[in-house]
């Protein structure tokens, strides 16, 4: 293996061939003390795989890698490290960095695994700013998976309840951060790579990465998602947040459509009186029939101003308001709740995608917008995951 290192790095680059998954550790020196960190590496020729290093938020520099170790997690007959190559990027920011335009300002938590903490329209109606909800880890816009609940996994806890594997972008139940495992910022995008924790349990990270690629695209923002898993579990089949999706308490009306005319300009839906989700889940479970691409939903207000979402491919909707009061604040503990779902099996080591868009506005113009753009992306993922 050839080492090309400068003195001081906060990121290194692995090129390498592997015919099955990998679990790896890099040791250096950091603040003069070895320091060891796990990563994983998908199977394929020549493939590259970056990293920030540990502290890499709180502006720490590493100094010379002195060892690599590799193994396969399940299978496999060969592997090569072809190099190991360092380098010192900057730091965006500790926490938050904001991506913006003349339309947009969009803050992408770098400190909660990437997640969207942010979203101002600035033409917005007087008094409106950040549109979405951040009150903790689970909040924001954010990827989120269900998976087994089956040994060899140890299921954690929440609100009282046996928790199955739940990787969250953001972080877990008790506000432990997701590991950021790479970010690059071009002038119309952002790219985040992070390495989730498991919500149920405490400060423990899954083996998983998660990727998202956040673009300017004219008047809407895209969402490029990717997933991949490296527990080795078998999963059950559940319904995937794809993804989950935060308001502010502020914008309290729920819109979709759920007919068998879409893109036709047919009666929306409106629930305007939805309460915290778990207490009556089939009041905040709505099924979209087959047929209806129209899989777009928003949160509007009372003037019908809001901030909507749209994510083709999907079955369900699943939404709810969490102790409701009307406020605009951000950080509050009142927020409503969207999550498009999707019925899928997580299949280990193998790369799950999508895409979505985000888009504000009165009812009627998101509903135009969506409709210009609803050939954006199939979202082919969704029925030829795992085959």
């Amino acid at each position: 293996m050839r080492f090309e290192y400068n003195d001081q790095f906060n990121r290194y680059t692995l090129t390498y061939s592997a015919d099955a998954a990998v679990r790896g550790t890099l040791t250096y020196y950091v603040d003069d003390a070895l320091y060891s960190e796990e990563f994983f590496l998908e199977a394929g020729q020549n493939k590259i795989f970056r990293c920030l290093i540990d502290g890499y938020l709180a502006g720490k520099v590493a100094k010379a890698p002195v060892d690599v170790q590799v193994d396969f997690i399940k299978g496999g007959s060969e592997i090569k490290i072809h190099s190991l190559t360092t380098d010192i990027i900057p730091v965006y920011a500790q926490e938050t960095y904001y991506m913006e335009n003349d339309l947009y300002r969009v803050g992408i938590e770098l400190a909660w695994g990437g997640g969207l903490s942010c979203f101002v329209d600035k033409n917005a109606p007087e008094g409106l700013d950040n549109l979405l909800n951040n009150f903790d880890t689970g909040r924001l816009v954010q990827q989120s998976y269900y998976g087994t609940n089956q040994p060899p996994f140890v299921c954690g806890e929440f609100m009282g309840n046996k928790w199955g594997y739940n990787p969250v972008q953001g972080g877990d139940r008790t506000n432990a951060k997701s590991k950021l495992v790479d970010v690059e910022i071009t002038e119309n995008s952002v790219y985040i790579k992070c390495r989730p924790r498991d919500w149920g349990h405490e400060a423990w990270y899954t083996p998983s990465y998660m990727e998202n690629t956040y673009a300017f695209d004219g008047d809407v923002v895209r969402v490029d998602n990717r997933f991949v898993d490296f527990s080795g579990w078998e999963h059950p089949k559940a319904g995937q947040e794809v993804p989950a999706f935060y308001t502010i308490s502020y914008l309290g009306n729920f819109w979709f459509y759920d007919k068998e005319k879409p893109w036709t300009g047919d009666e929306l839906s409106v629930r305007r009186d939805l309460i915290f989700w778990p207490e009556d889940w089939p009041r905040h479970r709505f099924p979209l029939p087959k047929g209806d691409t129209e899989t777009w939903c928003a949160w509007t207000d009372d003037n019908d101003w809001g901030i909507g979402l749209y994510v083709p491919g999907v079955e369900m909707l699943i939404g709810g308001r969490h102790a409701y009061n009307g406020t605009k604040e951000p950080h509050d503990a009142a927020c409503n709740y969207v999550a498009p779902l999707k019925s899928i099996k997580l299949q280990s080591f193998v790369p799950l995608e999508y895409s979505y868009l985000i888009y504000t506005g009165n009812l009627a113009d998101m509903r135009a917008k969506f409709t210009e753009k609803k050939d954006f992306c199939a979202n082919e993922y969704f029925e030829n995951y795992g085959k």
